[in-house]
């Protein structure tokens, strides 16, 4: 995936710019590029930098928006969920849940059976995944350690696992793929308004200091919780049309908090719905999530200790022999939900989490709200939104329907996936990087292989987390990481599941992309303690000096 030089575009009108290179911007770009239409997509930081990097994780229907009734959301989410398993099945993990019942809660052993039934319905009626209720003696055999104080027992379903993250730079990579010039750490500055309408954007590139206009038929506002700014950019705009909510998840150790399956419950304190979930990666359970209403900047947004007092009580209440105090929090992380509507005494978790698409007076169509699982629907909705107002003005006036329910996103080509697990399995890469590799790059991971090949030292550990040079490489390489937080948080995102966030590697990843950014030395000590800030921030105990090495 090559970065977008605005030196090379000088002169062309594409027929779509979008800014916002999260899940939402990735997938209209890779729609757009698909239908054959001529592309640009624009972030003004990394890719997923946002809200796409800091959800729960999860491709799901949504079970809790059953009792809003939004039927609607659940049933689409829940097709969304089950297409995930053909198009990415390296980033989409089937894992059991359990609804646990408590005396006290809203919902009675009829209702939640009466809501699996229809989450089985939407889901398509997988058999081999249907639902089941249990009762207090057999949760307690499946789940020793949990609390059995008024349990009534509860109702096994399923769910699916994601790295949301890696699910971005996926969508990101095959927008590319489709044809998309795609850039990041592009920031869109201005829009270029021409008789009172939006055709194209004013953009700096943050690395270089570079600056251009990039002229485009029609300009997507899919910048997330940033649409408000970007919206503010056109002439005659200043209404607030987001409200942002805050979600923020803890990460603690199997071994303090033994818990083998997702459970689903209510907090002790307000009876809102709180996961708690064993981690894809390691041995590692994260609960999730607060939702709170948002007033402070996009970008300085992280766990508050109010934030972390509520999980604590909540998973000291699930497990109460646990006991669990700061000093078990391996990490945390804090993300945005860019919500639409909220009504004013409407409480943070009841907003609803349906997208609009609505168009300025200028022509620029804004998306803001809906959720990770529904990013594919919500991208052909404002695709489609885009060719009925500009279609005619387009190159391509007659455009391919939209194919992105059947092209596996980049990795997920089930085939290619099986023969670089057997190609990994033949050239003896060690079963821990193999893994890895498989699960963060499906298929890709061939070209990892192809890389130690070449250079058998790209194998070599780097420091923990299995982390080793063909991964950095192919990170700056094919997926446009540009800087040390980019590897560790959205490319290898071992920042999540590790107390010190993989800084053991950092001076070694921070020399290999040295290698082939150009990086001096200087460069690297820098690159290495914003990321060894950006770690401190997120963690609510000290990581050991002996575990983060002083940069030289």
């Amino acid at each position: 995936m090559k970065r977008l030089s605005l030196a090379d575009i000088s002169g062309i009108t594409f027929d779509i710019v979008v800014v916002g290179g999260g899940i939402t911007g990735a997938s209209i770009a890779r729609d757009a590029a698909m239908r054959g239409l001529t592309v640009a997509l624009l972030e003004k930081d990394d890719f997923a930098s946002g809200t796409s990097s800091r959800s729960t994780k999860l491709l799901h229907g949504g079970l809790r928006y059953l009792e809003q009734y939004e039927f609607k959301l659940v049933r689409e989410a829940c097709r969304e969920r089950e297409l995930f398993l053909r198009l990415a099945p390296h980033l989409a993990e089937i894992r059991p849940f359990i609804y646990l019942l408590y005396r006290g809660y809203p919902e009675s052993p009829l209702l939640l059976n009466l809501g699996l039934t229809i989450y089985d319905i939407f889901s398509g009626n997988p058999i081999q995944r249907h639902h089941h209720m249990l009762n207090a003696k057999r949760t307690l055999e499946l789940e020793p350690d949990l609390n059995p104080d008024q349990l009534i027992g509860g109702g096994w379903y399923y769910d699916v696992l994601t790295n949301d993250a890696r699910l971005t730079v996926e969508t990101t990579k095959s927008a590319g793929e489709a044809g998309a010039s795609i850039g990041n750490y592009l920031e869109v500055v201005g829009l270029v308004q021409e008789s009172g309408k939006v055709h194209g954007v004013e953009v700096t590139d943050r690395l270089t200091g570079a600056q251009a206009v990039i002229r485009a038929k029609c300009v997507i506002n899919a910048s997330g919780v940033w649409v408000d700014r970007v919206r503010a950019l056109e002439n005659g705009i200043s209404d607030l049309r987001l409200r942002p909510t805050k979600g923020v998840h803890i990460v603690v150790r199997k071994s303090d908090f033994p818990l083998q399956h997702a459970v689903f419950l209510r907090s002790p304190k307000d009876r809102r719905v709180v996961w708690p979930i064993p981690a894809l990666d390691g041995d590692l359970v994260y609960i999730g999530t607060t939702d709170t209403f948002y007033e402070g900047k996009p970008e300085e947004v992280t766990a508050t200790q109010q934030d972390i007092d509520y999980l604590l009580e909540v998973a000291n209440h699930t497990i109460p022999d646990a006991k669990l105090s700061y000093g078990h929090i391996v990490g945390t992380w804090a993300g945005l939900r860019p919500l639409f509507g909220a009504k004013p005494g409407v409480a943070a978790s009841s907003v609803s989490r349906e997208h609009e698409i609505f168009v300025s007076p200028g022509g620029l169509v804004n998306i803001a709200g809906g959720k990770l699982t529904t990013a594919r629907v919500m991208a052909f909705q404002t695709v489609d939104a885009a060719l009925r107002l500009y279609g005619d003005t387009f190159a391509n006036r007659h455009p391919k329907p939209c194919t992105t329910d059947q092209k596996p996103l980049c990795g997920g080509d089930a085939e290619g996936i099986s023969a670089a697990k057997q190609t990994l399995q033949s050239r003896h890469i060690p079963s821990a990087i193999a893994q890895r590799w498989l699960s963060h790059y499906g298929s890709n991971a061939l070209r990892l292989a192809e890389t130690v090949s070449a250079d058998p030292g790209a194998l070599q550990e780097m420091g923990s987390a299995a982390i080793t040079p063909a991964e950095v490489r192919f990170a700056v390489e094919n997926e446009m990481a540009r800087t040390v937080s980019d590897f560790f948080i959205r490319r290898a995102t071992v920042f999540f599941w590790h107390h010190d966030g993989g800084l053991q590697s950092a001076d070694g990843v921070a020399a290999e992309m040295a290698k082939l950014l150009g990086w001096s030395s200087a460069e690297c000590t820098r690159q290495v303690q914003n990321y060894r800030q950006e770690v401190e921030h997120n963690r609510f105990t000290p990581v050991s000096a002996t575990t983060i090495p002083v940069a030289k």
